[in-house]
């Protein structure tokens, strides 16, 4: 008996540690040195891929809708011998088997086999890739069977035990699906500067009572499902669907538990500031920006100083800041000229340039609001603080329904979410607006060049120094917003595959990478990933509702389904929208549902850009979205 509990004990520990060193075998490829310096292919923009990945997914949920009791068959007589494996008995092993739902696992091994089918491979990222999913598909049920084993053991209700079973699920599907990413794709190498760990006690106690609060939220929305729907093999479901809403539990939890960081006492003189920005073909808005950097700098009253990086632009962009140069009132201007080497390199061209002990970064297409540097030397003022963001909004005055989806998605972003994560220092700062101590990003090597997300990359890079960042509401910014769809995707592909890129430069896998915000990082990482998955219960739901009306299906259980997943997000965004005083735009909510199919386009399209890894000798041309960086030679 103690032989077989070991011996399955030892294979579910072997699939989370095969797993694991996949995922942490990231930054295969990176030819560069490990601080400044990233090499990497050119990652190639996929939406054709995207749509193959959606097509795959409605095919393999058309197939388990029609033959579900078929399909399930194999995976519930493997959870029996593993029980029976495990000793426990005849009765409760068929009891177990009989009850618990395995559609959850078998909608992610569709995810995880549709990713694998659509996206580009070597012949490296093709055996290791299929090696991850058999991983899943073997390894799941023997570490669900585990859960189930050990419960029927120590007498654990079986309601929780089948919420256990669909968490487990969940919770290994996911990890699968980082080994699926992680493990066969080129993305940059570790960071290898070490952190200055800061205490985790009282940031660990706090995500522990987080935690314990959504666990036992879902375990109730478990049981409403498992009610509500109760001839549905859909009711395991309802913690995939409630995943953001737990994210918003838990996001509340630290609002009410936890105290936001303070400004210190500003000294009487004000500090000048150093005011960074690259500029790439800008003609049509960076004289705005100037101007309205211009008035800021005036509500100040301090020196500040705008040193403008020329990316190399091939437009009037260089003529235009100067001609706005010679009518600025306060705002001291400098125009510094170079080659095309992408954003990162222009912004280190520009910090080379300063010299004040505070520096700003604003993008060329942003307007900033007259107190935007008001509040900062308060800030500064507190030793404990590296870096300081603005609230970001969206320009009022384009036009595209895409403006309204973006403020609602400012609004719960700047508004709600950083806001509580700011709580465990748990914020990456956009580069739109990003506010930092000059001396301290030099000495973490400025902004990464080669990679996407230099902005967020800085942030973390500060946080091994022991600061933390923070969001100020009273600095209000305003962003441009992509207009078309073309020009959307192409934003949130480079959006997304900077959230690969920087996760896998700050993946925390020693103890001096574990601090609270690295941990907290990880919720961001999730949240990434179960966005490409939720879309797949959706289509699978939709398919299951059409084309399997014998399991009792109903309008009123399809409404239900739906309401559990959404209709708690809405009511977040609506609160959030109404504290905000924008009353006014409650009835564009209805482009929010639209709004977050496009921005998953967009994350699929950044994450089949990931070029995947090969391991023979190979010399690559390296260009981001901007021109060529470099040229680099694996050996």
């Amino acid at each position: 008996m103690v032989f077989h509990d070991l011996a399955l004990l030892v294979a579910s520990s072997a699939v989370g540690v095969i797993v694991f060193l996949l995922i942490v075998s990231s930054g295969k490829g990176d030819l560069g040195n490990g601080v400044r310096h990233v090499i990497l292919p050119k990652p190639e923009t996929r939406l054709g891929r995207v749509f193959a990945f959606i097509a795959f997914v409605l095919a393999w949920s058309v197939f388990i809708a029609l033959d579900y009791r078929e399909v399930t068959v194999p995976i519930r007589w493997f959870l029996y011998r593993i029980l029976a494996f495990a000793s426990v008995s005849h009765l409760d092993a068929v009891s177990y088997v009989s009850n618990v739902d395995p559609l959850l696992f078998l909608l992610i091994l569709g995810g995880l086999l549709a990713l694998q089918v659509t996206r580009a491979h070597t012949r490296f990222s093709l055996l290791a890739g299929s090696g991850i999913i058999v991983v899943y598909a073997v390894g799941g049920p023997i570490v669900t069977g585990l859960i189930l084993a050990v419960a029927s053991l120590v007498f654990v209700p079986t309601d929780v035990v089948y919420f256990l079973f669909d968490l487990v699920t969940l919770v290994l599907g996911f990890t699968s699906l980082m080994g699926l990413i992680f493990g066969t794709t080129f993305l940059p190498r570790r960071y290898r500067f070490s952190a200055k760990v800061s205490s985790l006690r009282g940031a660990a106690l706090l995500m522990l009572i987080a935690i314990v609060v959504v666990v036992i939220a879902g375990a109730s929305l478990h049981l409403v499902g498992a009610w509500s729907l109760k001839e549905l093999p859909a009711s395991g479901l309802i913690v995939f669907l409630m995943i953001p809403t737990l994210f918003s539990i838990f996001e509340i939890v630290l609002l009410l538990i936890r105290g936001k960081e303070q400004p210190g006492q500003a000294r009487d003189s004000l500090p000048a500031i150093d005011v960074i920005m690259p500029a790439f073909n800008e003609e049509v808005a960076i004289a705005d920006t100037v101007f309205a950097i211009d008035r800021a700098a005036v509500f100040y009253g301090g020196v500040v100083r705008l040193f403008v990086a020329d990316d190399g632009s091939s437009d009037r962009t260089i003529e235009v800041i100067r001609s706005a140069a010679a009518m600025t009132r306060s705002l001291e201007v400098q125009v510094i000229t170079g080659g095309h080497v992408g954003k990162a390199g222009a912004l280190n061209r520009a910090l080379a340039a300063t010299s004040a002990e505070l520096a700003v970064r604003i993008d060329a297409d942003i307007l900033v609001d007259e107190r935007v540097f008001v509040n900062l030397p308060r800030w500064f003022a507190n030793p404990g603080v590296g870096c300081v963001g603005a609230f970001d909004l969206p320009n009022p005055d384009l036009p595209a329904w895409y403006t309204k989806g973006r403020l609602f998605e400012c609004l719960m972003t700047f508004g709600f979410t950083r806001l509580a994560y700011e709580r465990l220092d748990g914020n990456n700062i956009p580069g739109t607006f990003m506010a930092f101590r000059r001396e301290e990003a030099l000495a973490v090597g400025g902004f990464v060049e080669g990679m996407n997300g230099e902005d967020s990359d800085l942030t973390f890079n500060l946080g091994r120094l022991g600061l933390v960042s923070v969001i100020d509401r009273a600095i209000v910014i305003y962003e441009d917003v992509p207009q078309t769809f073309s020009s959307f995707i192409e934003q949130r592909t480079r959006w997304s595959r900077a959230s690969f890129h920087v996760a896998s430069r700050h993946f925390p896998v020693a103890a001096n990478d574990i601090t609270p915000r690295y941990l907290v990082q990880l919720r961001f990482l999730f949240n990434k990933l179960s966005a490409l998955m939720r879309p797949i219960t959706y289509v699978s739901a939709a398919v299951f509702f059409i084309l399997v009306p014998h399991y009792g299906f109903s309008p009123l259980r399809a409404v239900v389904l739906l309401a559990i997943g959404l209709v708690p997000q809405y009511l977040v965004l609506l609160v959030v929208t109404l504290y905000y005083g924008f009353w006014r735009e409650i009835p564009f909510l209805v482009v929010w549902l639209p709004f977050t199919i496009v921005r998953k386009i967009g994350l699929l399209s950044g994450l089949f850009s990931l070029p995947p890894y090969q391991r023979s000798q190979f010399a690559f041309d390296v260009v981001d979205e901007e021109g060529l960086v470099g040229v680099g030679h694996e050996r």
